[in-house]
Protein backbone atom coordinates (compact mmCIF):
# COMPACT_ATOMS: atom_id res chain seq x y z
CA UNK A 1 0.00 0.00 0.00
CA UNK A 2 1.04 3.92 -1.24
CA UNK A 3 -0.07 6.92 1.46
CA UNK A 4 -0.78 10.68 0.13
CA UNK A 5 1.71 12.04 2.38
CA UNK A 6 3.29 13.90 -0.24
CA UNK A 7 3.80 17.63 0.06
CA UNK A 8 1.45 18.61 -2.88
CA UNK A 9 -2.03 19.99 -3.82
CA UNK A 10 -3.44 17.48 -5.73
CA UNK A 11 -0.74 15.01 -7.42
CA UNK A 12 -0.81 11.99 -5.17
CA UNK A 13 -3.50 13.00 -2.77
CA UNK A 14 -5.84 10.14 -4.50
CA UNK A 15 -4.45 7.07 -5.02
CA UNK A 16 -5.68 4.11 -6.41
CA UNK A 17 -3.57 1.14 -5.39
CA UNK A 18 -4.09 -2.84 -6.81
CA UNK A 19 -1.88 -5.65 -5.51
CA UNK A 20 -1.28 -6.71 -8.93
CA UNK A 21 -2.71 -5.60 -12.34
CA UNK A 22 -2.34 -5.65 -16.04
CA UNK A 23 -1.26 -2.28 -16.94
CA UNK A 24 -1.52 0.58 -14.62
CA UNK A 25 -2.65 3.05 -17.96
CA UNK A 26 -5.15 0.62 -19.00
CA UNK A 27 -6.87 0.74 -15.57
CA UNK A 28 -6.68 4.66 -15.16
CA UNK A 29 -8.13 4.85 -18.54
CA UNK A 30 -11.34 2.44 -17.50
CA UNK A 31 -11.48 5.40 -14.29
CA UNK A 32 -11.27 8.30 -16.99
CA UNK A 33 -14.09 6.74 -18.29
CA UNK A 34 -16.75 5.86 -16.21
CA UNK A 35 -15.87 9.45 -14.62
CA UNK A 36 -14.53 7.84 -11.62
CA UNK A 37 -11.08 10.24 -11.83
CA UNK A 38 -10.07 13.79 -9.95
CA UNK A 39 -6.87 15.50 -11.10
CA UNK A 40 -3.82 14.16 -9.83
CA UNK A 41 -5.58 10.71 -9.07
CA UNK A 42 -2.30 7.78 -9.06
CA UNK A 43 -3.23 4.41 -10.26
CA UNK A 44 -0.39 1.79 -8.35
CA UNK A 45 0.52 -1.48 -8.18
CA UNK A 46 2.84 -3.92 -6.59
CA UNK A 47 3.36 -6.17 -10.13
CA UNK A 48 2.26 -5.12 -13.24
CA UNK A 49 2.20 -8.24 -15.98
CA UNK A 50 1.17 -6.51 -19.13
CA UNK A 51 2.79 -3.08 -19.10
CA UNK A 52 2.81 -1.08 -22.34
CA UNK A 53 5.90 1.01 -23.07
CA UNK A 54 6.28 3.15 -26.33
CA UNK A 55 5.21 2.51 -29.78
CA UNK A 56 4.15 -1.39 -28.35
CA UNK A 57 6.81 -2.06 -26.27
CA UNK A 58 6.28 -4.14 -23.15
CA UNK A 59 7.61 -3.08 -19.83
CA UNK A 60 7.03 -5.86 -17.06
CA UNK A 61 8.60 -5.13 -13.35
CA UNK A 62 9.58 -7.49 -10.42
CA UNK A 63 6.80 -7.09 -7.75
CA UNK A 64 7.40 -5.21 -4.96
CA UNK A 65 10.94 -4.17 -6.02
CA UNK A 66 10.15 -1.57 -8.47
CA UNK A 67 7.66 1.57 -8.85
CA UNK A 68 4.91 0.84 -11.41
CA UNK A 69 1.89 3.69 -11.29
CA UNK A 70 0.27 5.94 -13.73
CA UNK A 71 -0.72 9.59 -13.03
CA UNK A 72 -3.99 11.15 -14.53
CA UNK A 73 -4.45 14.82 -15.67
CA UNK A 74 -6.53 17.16 -16.78
CA UNK A 75 -5.06 20.05 -18.38
CA UNK A 76 -7.26 23.15 -19.02
CA UNK A 77 -6.28 24.22 -22.13
CA UNK A 78 -3.47 21.91 -23.47
CA UNK A 79 -3.83 21.56 -27.30
CA UNK A 80 -2.73 19.03 -28.93
CA UNK A 81 0.09 19.92 -31.02
CA UNK A 82 1.92 20.79 -27.78
CA UNK A 83 1.14 17.32 -26.16
CA UNK A 84 4.73 17.11 -26.32
CA UNK A 85 5.36 18.73 -23.00
CA UNK A 86 3.54 16.15 -21.34
CA UNK A 87 6.88 13.93 -21.83
CA UNK A 88 8.96 16.95 -20.75
CA UNK A 89 7.32 17.06 -17.58
CA UNK A 90 7.18 13.77 -16.57
CA UNK A 91 10.71 13.11 -18.46
CA UNK A 92 12.15 16.32 -16.14
CA UNK A 93 10.34 14.82 -12.79
CA UNK A 94 11.79 12.14 -12.82
CA UNK A 95 15.24 13.19 -14.24
CA UNK A 96 15.00 15.05 -10.78
CA UNK A 97 14.23 12.47 -8.40
CA UNK A 98 16.91 9.98 -9.30
CA UNK A 99 19.55 13.31 -8.97
CA UNK A 100 18.23 13.96 -5.56
CA UNK A 101 18.35 10.35 -4.26
CA UNK A 102 21.74 9.25 -6.03
CA UNK A 103 23.19 12.52 -5.81
CA UNK A 104 26.96 13.13 -7.45
CA UNK A 105 26.57 10.30 -10.27
CA UNK A 106 24.91 11.71 -14.02
CA UNK A 107 21.29 11.87 -14.89
CA UNK A 108 20.05 12.37 -18.21
CA UNK A 109 17.04 12.58 -20.09
CA UNK A 110 17.10 9.72 -23.57
CA UNK A 111 14.86 11.62 -26.23
CA UNK A 112 12.02 11.31 -25.66
CA UNK A 113 11.49 10.55 -22.16
CA UNK A 114 13.61 7.83 -21.04
CA UNK A 115 15.60 8.55 -18.18
CA UNK A 116 19.09 7.36 -18.05
CA UNK A 117 21.04 6.94 -14.38
CA UNK A 118 25.26 6.73 -15.47
CA UNK A 119 23.75 5.90 -18.70
CA UNK A 120 21.97 3.30 -17.70
CA UNK A 121 17.95 2.71 -17.94
CA UNK A 122 16.13 3.52 -14.99
CA UNK A 123 12.95 4.29 -16.06
CA UNK A 124 10.56 4.33 -18.90
CA UNK A 125 7.20 6.61 -19.48
CA UNK A 126 4.09 5.85 -21.78
CA UNK A 127 1.76 8.90 -22.11
CA UNK A 128 -1.35 8.22 -23.62
CA UNK A 129 -3.81 11.01 -24.34
CA UNK A 130 -7.96 11.46 -24.45
CA UNK A 131 -8.91 14.30 -26.61
CA UNK A 132 -11.67 16.54 -27.22
CA UNK A 133 -11.32 18.53 -30.09
CA UNK A 134 -7.83 19.11 -30.99
CA UNK A 135 -7.45 19.72 -27.22
CA UNK A 136 -6.36 17.21 -24.25
CA UNK A 137 -9.17 16.35 -22.24
CA UNK A 138 -7.15 13.84 -20.05
CA UNK A 139 -3.69 12.66 -19.85
CA UNK A 140 -2.78 8.83 -17.96
CA UNK A 141 1.43 9.24 -17.82
CA UNK A 142 2.47 5.66 -17.49
CA UNK A 143 6.12 5.66 -14.87
CA UNK A 144 7.96 2.89 -14.64
CA UNK A 145 10.93 3.30 -12.26
CA UNK A 146 14.22 0.57 -11.61
CA UNK A 147 14.30 1.54 -8.08
CA UNK A 148 15.58 -1.73 -6.70
CA UNK A 149 16.40 -4.14 -9.98
CA UNK A 150 16.74 -4.10 -12.81
CA UNK A 151 15.91 -6.33 -15.93
CA UNK A 152 19.86 -8.48 -16.06
CA UNK A 153 19.12 -9.44 -19.72
CA UNK A 154 18.22 -5.97 -21.11
CA UNK A 155 21.01 -4.42 -22.45
CA UNK A 156 21.62 -0.86 -20.67
CA UNK A 157 19.28 -1.28 -17.91
CA UNK A 158 19.90 -0.22 -14.57
CA UNK A 159 18.88 0.72 -10.86
CA UNK A 160 18.68 3.26 -8.61
CA UNK A 161 19.88 0.86 -6.04
CA UNK A 162 22.75 -0.79 -7.90
CA UNK A 163 24.15 2.96 -8.72
CA UNK A 164 23.55 4.13 -5.25
CA UNK A 165 24.43 0.97 -3.13
CA UNK A 166 21.78 0.84 -0.98
CA UNK A 167 17.93 -0.33 -0.95
CA UNK A 168 15.44 2.49 -1.15
CA UNK A 169 12.00 2.43 -0.20
CA UNK A 170 9.13 2.37 -2.60
CA UNK A 171 7.32 4.91 -0.20
CA UNK A 172 10.06 7.85 -0.21
CA UNK A 173 10.86 7.34 -3.87
CA UNK A 174 7.18 7.48 -4.71
CA UNK A 175 6.17 10.72 -2.65
CA UNK A 176 9.18 12.14 -4.04
CA UNK A 177 8.36 11.93 -7.36
CA UNK A 178 4.72 13.24 -6.68
CA UNK A 179 6.40 16.24 -4.85
CA UNK A 180 8.67 16.94 -8.26
CA UNK A 181 6.08 16.16 -10.62
CA UNK A 182 3.42 18.77 -9.56
CA UNK A 183 5.87 21.96 -9.83
CA UNK A 184 6.66 20.85 -13.48
CA UNK A 185 2.84 20.11 -14.06
CA UNK A 186 1.40 23.43 -13.23
CA UNK A 187 4.48 25.18 -15.68
CA UNK A 188 2.85 23.54 -17.89
CA UNK A 189 -0.82 24.81 -16.54
CA UNK A 190 0.64 28.41 -16.45
CA UNK A 191 2.03 27.83 -20.57
CA UNK A 192 5.35 28.70 -19.62
CA UNK A 193 6.45 26.56 -22.72
CA UNK A 194 10.29 28.27 -23.22
CA UNK A 195 11.30 27.75 -19.48
CA UNK A 196 10.35 23.79 -19.77
CA UNK A 197 12.15 24.04 -23.11
CA UNK A 198 15.19 25.48 -21.50
CA UNK A 199 15.17 22.71 -18.74
CA UNK A 200 14.78 19.63 -21.12
CA UNK A 201 17.26 20.93 -23.02
CA UNK A 202 19.61 21.07 -20.11
CA UNK A 203 18.98 18.00 -19.06
CA UNK A 204 18.72 16.20 -22.58
CA UNK A 205 21.67 13.24 -23.15
CA UNK A 206 23.72 13.34 -26.33
CA UNK A 207 23.14 17.33 -26.67
CA UNK A 208 25.96 18.71 -28.96
CA UNK A 209 27.67 15.68 -28.62
CA UNK A 210 28.55 12.83 -31.33
CA UNK A 211 26.66 10.10 -30.79
CA UNK A 212 26.18 7.18 -32.86
CA UNK A 213 22.38 6.77 -34.03
CA UNK A 214 20.58 4.39 -36.42
CA UNK A 215 17.53 5.44 -38.78
CA UNK A 216 16.11 3.49 -41.83
CA UNK A 217 19.00 4.39 -43.59
CA UNK A 218 21.14 2.24 -41.79
CA UNK A 219 23.50 3.08 -38.84
CA UNK A 220 25.61 6.81 -38.72
CA UNK A 221 27.29 9.40 -36.29
CA UNK A 222 25.79 12.09 -35.71
CA UNK A 223 24.51 15.36 -33.05
CA UNK A 224 21.44 16.73 -31.43
CA UNK A 225 21.10 20.08 -32.38
CA UNK A 226 17.63 20.52 -31.32
CA UNK A 227 14.31 19.34 -30.14
CA UNK A 228 11.73 21.06 -32.16
CA UNK A 229 7.79 21.91 -31.69
CA UNK A 230 6.03 18.72 -31.00
CA UNK A 231 9.33 16.99 -29.96
CA UNK A 232 10.68 16.53 -33.44
CA UNK A 233 14.60 16.03 -32.85
CA UNK A 234 17.11 17.62 -35.14
CA UNK A 235 20.23 15.43 -35.99
CA UNK A 236 23.06 16.80 -37.91
CA UNK A 237 24.64 13.38 -39.42
CA UNK A 238 28.69 13.63 -40.49
CA UNK A 239 27.96 14.44 -43.67
CA UNK A 240 26.40 17.83 -42.99
CA UNK A 241 23.09 16.65 -43.83
CA UNK A 242 20.58 17.67 -41.30
CA UNK A 243 17.40 15.90 -40.25
CA UNK A 244 14.05 16.05 -37.94
CA UNK A 245 12.86 12.40 -36.45
CA UNK A 246 9.65 11.59 -35.34
CA UNK A 247 9.06 8.96 -32.20
CA UNK A 248 10.60 5.54 -33.75
CA UNK A 249 12.08 7.49 -36.53
CA UNK A 250 15.80 6.61 -34.85
CA UNK A 251 17.38 5.50 -32.14
CA UNK A 252 20.42 6.69 -30.29
CA UNK A 253 22.71 3.35 -30.19
CA UNK A 254 24.93 4.86 -27.61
Amino acid sequence: MYNNSANTQFTGKSIHFLPSCHSTNTEASLLIRAQKAVNGLIVITNEQTAGRGQQGNSWLSKADSNLTFSVIFFPEKLHLKDSFYLNIVSSLSIAKTVDELVPENIVKVKWPNDILLNNKKVCGILIENMLRGEHIHAVVMGIGVNVNHSDGNLPFAGAMSSEAAKTFHLQEVFTRICENLEPYYLMLEQGLFAELDALYLQNLYGLNEKKHFSDSEGNFTGTIQAVLPGGLLQVEKESGVIKQYTFKEVSLVK
